[in-house]
This record gives C-alpha cells, structure tokens and sequence, in this order.
C-alpha cells in the first residue's frame, strides 16, 4: 500500500513564528531611552514599527536592487529606520552607537538558540507518528534561502529534521513546488498542513492535495481575517484543525 505524504508549512505551523517580538520590544525600549523626553509611547513605537516591517516586505534594498522580502537585512533595518523617522519627527540628531545597537538587536531574531525554542513540542510527537505509519514528510517553507537555512539547521540540532524526507524552500509562491513534490513522491493521498490559507492550503488544493488548515493566532497576515477565511474555506477539499495533534485522533478517517 502506497504511503501517504504529508507537506507540512514551517513558521506558525511546526514552529512558533514570533521571531522578532522580543527584540522588537527592546528596541522599542532604547528608542525611547535615545528620545528621551519626546519620546513616543512605547505602543506608539511597537506599531509604527509593525507596519513599517510589513511594507518593507515588498520594498527594495537600496544596496541590492532586490525586494527586502524575508531577508535578515529587512527586519533590523526597519528597526533602524523608524528609529530615524521618531528623530526627524522630534528634532533629535541620530546617534550611530544608537543605530549600532538597534542593528544588533535586530539580528537575535535569527539566532539558532531562538529557533530551536520556538519549535512547537507537538511538531516532534506529530512527525513521528506519522514516520511509525510509512508515511512521506516534507517540509515546505517560503522565504529567504538563508533565513529558512539557518532553520533547517536548527531542526537538525533539535532533533526534529529526522523525521522529514525533504525540506523545500520555496522563494514565492508554493504553487509549483507542490507539484513537484507530487512527480518526486508517489502515494495514496496527499496533504498539505499550514497556518496560512492562501499561501499553504489554497495552491495545495488546486495540485490535488486535501488541505489541513491549522490557524495560528499571531499569523500577521491573517489576524483580524480568521472569520472571513473560514467562512470561504473548501470544506470538501480541507479540514480545520486547532492543533497538530488532531491529525492523530484523525488519522484513520483521512
């Protein structure tokens, strides 16, 4: 009997994507020691910043020519960058030992210790189980090649990599990859598992996979749509799950 494969998303679904949170609140906290008395609120800071990120996703890096993207340099940039609007805003010359620090802030978004926290304790216990049934793995993860490498890495590290035959970054759109994973791995079924409708259960549906949509509540590009997405999701063709571990109570009737 011809196994079954399984593609599973990455950030939100077999690990925690709140990467940048706490080195954001830090840098939050000395852009406003740099302020000082004009200082913005610390919220204020928090989500000025948040939505300078998200658009920087699609803005080109002046030193490359290419989009920012999921690159390292997008997020501690935009940690500098807003801390130079708050100083044009309150008249405040900037300081480069502040622009030095905020930088290297920034970067302990991507170290590998923090990685291997974030990875979710069900991801282990779901991988196996499904590797103890015959079953196909693979990990399918868009974003910046050195980003999602340095995650694989840590995965190795955790122990958790083992359990997975392939692991695919995809720069863009996952549409194609699906497809490739399906003429690289023969099986019965085929299912895609993601925290993002759109880009993890939507091009899975459309190559022939059955979709199970597991939401993760700090997913940026979904907060405030869950509603809506559930209301439009293909109940035929994806199931909505709250947590990994409903695939084992599930598995028989997939």
């Amino acid at each position: 009997m011809a196994s079954k494969v399984w593609v599973f998303d990455l950030d939100g679904t077999l690990m925690n994507s709140d990467f940048y949170q706490k080195p954001t609140e830090e840098a939050c906290t000395e852009i406003m020691r740099a302020l000082g008395d004009k200082s913005p609120s610390f919220a204020e800071i928090k989500r000025k910043h948040g939505e300078l990120d998200k658009r920087m996703v699609y803005l080109r890096n002046p030193d490359t020519g290419k989009l920012y993207l999921y690159t390292k340099q997008r997020f501690p940039t935009s940690l500098v960058k807003i801390y130079e609007i708050f100083c044009k805003e309150t008249g405040i010359d900037m300081s480069v030992p502040v622009t030095r620090r905020l930088y290297a802030i920034g970067l302990k978004a991507f170290k590998e210790e923090r990685y291997i926290r974030k990875i979710k304790p069900q991801s282990f216990s779901i991988a196996k189980f499904l590797k103890e049934q015959g079953d196909i793995l693979v990990i399918l993860t868009k974003g910046d090649k050195r980003v999602q490498g340095d995650k694989k890495r840590a995965l190795k590290k955790a122990g958790l990599l083992k359990y997975f035959d392939d692991f695919i970054i995809a720069p863009d759109s996952k549409y194609a990859y699906f497809k490739l994973i399906k003429s690289r791995y023969e099986g019965s079924s085929y299912y895609s598992v993601g925290d993002t409708y759109k880009d993890d259960i939507m091009p899975g549906i459309k190559t022939g996979y059955f979709g199970i949509y597991i939401p993760y509540l700090l997913n940026w590009k979904e907060v405030g749509k869950f509603k809506r997405i559930e209301q439009g999701r293909s109940k035929k063709n994806s199931n909505h799950y709250d947590n990994l571990m409903e695939i084992v109570e599930k598995y028989r009737y997939l």
